[in-house]
């Protein structure tokens, strides 16, 4: 459904050449939520489509839209761990980190981002051979869902006995998602160059812009204004491997059909927040000096084939 979306909306987008990737790779996440304190990162998987640098006159514009779903990313509970050892420790006079022990979360990401980049050729020496500067225009909507480890048996220890207010630890951490939705302004750089004539080309392009939304969660009754920077590098291989139509019986392959060879890094940076997904509601006080910058990126290897119309 998600890469039927993606499709439809490419379609509105009308241009000399379009192009079709799909990546493998690594995500990773840091802050953000509360005891993520050091990143944490899984496999993921993409789906891109994508027109880097399309001509009107010396004027370009190009898009790309691309579908993130990744694996699962554990979390290990040492902040919550700690806050209930201490308690522990205050209230019971229990050695600190005994009867403390809260599940692992387990995070999945998933979502699409969409980027426009509009510009100048700084220099054309054919729709093959440029170096262009512009404005990248951009969108971000993944959304992140979390749920609970059934490795370990949950045990809060003096909570359990001494905050009756408190969820019980077996319904702490229900199934959340987390939805993020930020808007991205800012220069892009991407050129082309010819490595083998009309056949082989390297092509690459870098974008750093700020951005600014919002995070939502309903199971912690968190909502958040952010701001923060995205930054984007792509670098690869163009291969064009007919220079004339090809015919193979009943099959024609044209001099317009290419496949590139890719990597691309992705960052995004935002503001400080905590959001507690344990349900108890922890309150503003207790949260604010445990929040930390919130960060996820990707690098992503990918693969795709493109038409030039």
């Amino acid at each position: 459904m998600n890469k039927i979306l993606i499709t439809s909306l490419s379609t509105v987008i009308l241009g000399q050449a379009v192009e079709v990737d799909f990546g493998n790779g690594t995500f990773g996440m840091q802050g953000g939520f509360l005891g993520l304190t050091g990143e944490i990162d899984c496999d993921i998987a993409t789906f891109s489509i994508a027109n880097r640098h399309d001509n009107i006159d010396r004027f370009y514009y190009g898009y790309d839209l691309t579908w993130y779903d990744s694996k699962r990313m554990i979390q290990a509970q040492h902040t919550y761990n700690a806050m209930a050892s201490a308690g522990n420790q205050i209230l019971n006079n229990i050695p600190l980190g005994e009867n403390a022990t809260i599940p692992e979360m387990e995070y999945r990401l998933k979502g699409m981002d969409v980027n426009l980049q509009f510009g100048y050729d700084l220099l054309h020496e054919s729709d093959d051979d440029y170096i262009a500067a512009g404005l990248l225009l951009g969108i971000s909507m993944p959304w992140i869902d979390a749920t609970k480890s059934d490795s370990t048996i949950p045990n809060l220890g003096f909570m359990l006995d001494n905050a009756g207010n408190l969820l019980d630890a077996k319904d702490m951490f229900d199934k959340s998602k987390t939805e993020l939705m930020t808007y991205k302004i800012g220069p892009s750089i991407t050129l082309q160059k010819p490595l083998i004539d009309k056949q082989l080309f390297l092509f690459g392009a870098a974008s750093y812009a700020y951005q600014t939304g919002n995070i939502k969660n309903d199971y912690a009754h968190a909502d958040f204004t952010v701001d923060g920077t995205f930054q984007s590098y792509n670098i690869g291989l163009q291969f064009i491997p007919f220079d004339h139509e090809f015919e193979w019986g009943w099959l024609t392959l044209s001099s317009k059909l290419y496949a590139t060879l890719g990597y691309r890094y992705s960052k995004w940076d935002l503001d400080k927040m905590s959001i507690d997904i344990s349900g108890n509601q922890i309150s503003s006080d207790i949260l604010a000096p445990l929040a930390m910058k919130f960060g996820m990126d990707s690098s992503v290897g990918y693969f795709g084939i493109g038409y030039q119309f």
